[in-house]
């Protein structure tokens, strides 16, 4: 009966994506033995490179592989600029900006299937899950609907011109409009949340926050936002989604979270020397205190001189990863337990990693 599972894991796209009831990889159609602790680290690559990428490391033995795990389980690039990665139920989804494709993977990293969303919606962005749907902002405006277990698409709702990151949170889907820049000016143009009630997926409203917003997140049903601001200062806040008032707590160009926690960091560019200072806090939401002094302990020199360019917690033991990027070669990673204690640096395989998602 088992061998009989095992190749019902590996040959039906849409059903679960693995069966971990006794670990064999190379049964659940591995190319490749992979870690039952593993990581996928999601490289965005260069814009019209062709080169994003997925790498993969043992968290639990803390042990890393250098090649690109996408093209070793299914023999092809993974595309031009990835863009998000997200996992739920034992399997991986993707967007790709460049190539402007979803595709969803095995926990494996083999992928189950691909789709392109109708060319009106715009280049696919972020992504959250919620009851069997993927929400994926689109850079033509749109917030698309798309089935998790064949990626059929299934509907869209206009929302503000450039939309960027999405939550979910008690039956509605929160995602930011970027608006972009205004051409003449090359001032940012929107400053607006969309909101839309997602058992009936029509219309959306909205509401005002900080000029060319970015980034969400939902922490203990409470939304935050950041964004880069009238005056590029990424400033960040709550939204109170009940007034609809925005309040601004502090600075932050990337920020993660793990329980209570917010970690934040602002990284800061002056552009006449082109030197980079990164100033690192966090945020309790449970006592609404920012602490401006940094969680970090023995962090390396190199780490507070380059570009944050991702933040991601591993939900299984809260260990924090920090990504930075030059935009022109590999990125590196440095790896923090969850006190803070400064463990390991590695080399990301890709340029630019963004994002990473866990499993065991």
């Amino acid at each position: 009966m088992f061998s009989v599972l095992s190749a019902l894991a590996v040959t039906a796209t849409f059903t679960a994506c693995s069966d971990d009831d006794e670990w064999n990889p190379l049964e659940e159609g591995s190319k490749i033995y992979v870690a039952e602790t593993r990581a996928f680290l999601l490289n965005e690559g260069a814009y019209q490179k062709n080169n994003a990428g997925i790498t993969y490391f043992d968290w639990l033995a803390d042990t890393t592989f250098n090649y690109d795990l996408f093209m070793a389980q299914n023999g092809k690039q993974l595309g031009d600029t990835g863009q998000d990665i997200i996992a739920d139920d034992d399997c991986i989804y993707v967007t790709v900006y460049g190539s402007n494709y979803i595709t969803k993977l095995n926990s494996l990293g083999v992928e189950q299937a691909r789709t392109k969303l109708p060319e009106e919606l715009g280049e696919v962005r972020y992504m959250v899950e919620e009851d069997d749907y993927l929400y994926v902002t689109c850079y033509g405006g749109y917030v698309a609907k798309v089935q998790t277990w064949d990626l059929k698409y299934v509907s869209s709702v206009k929302v503000g011109d450039n939309p960027e990151y999405i939550v979910e949170n008690d039956g509605k889907i929160y995602c930011t409009n970027s608006g972009g820049l205004n051409s003449t000016k090359g001032l940012p143009v929107d400053s607006t949340v969309a909101v839309i009630d997602a058992n009936n997926f029509s219309t959306a409203s909205f509401m005002t926050v900080m000029k060319n917003p970015d980034h969400i997140l939902e922490v203990n049903d409470r939304i935050f936002v950041q964004g880069y601001g009238e005056y590029w200062d990424y400033p960040w806040g709550e939204l109170n989604v009940k007034t609809g008032e925005f309040k601004q707590i502090g600075n932050a160009s990337s920020w993660a979270t793990y329980g209570d926690i917010i970690y934040l960091v602002n990284s800061v560019t002056d552009w006449n020397t082109y030197t980079t200072t990164n100033y690192f806090s966090s945020y309790n939401t449970a006592t609404n205190q920012l602490t401006e002094a940094s969680f970090l302990k023995n962090m390396p020199k190199e780490l507070g001189e380059t570009s944050v360019y991702g933040m991601s917690v591993n939900p299984y033991n809260g260990d924090l990863y920090i990504m930075t990027s030059n935009f022109v070669s590999n990125g590196k990673i440095y790896h923090f337990d969850a006190n803070g204690n400064f463990l390991k640096e590695f080399d990301s395989t890709g340029i630019s990693p963004r994002k990473i998602v866990f499993f065991k």
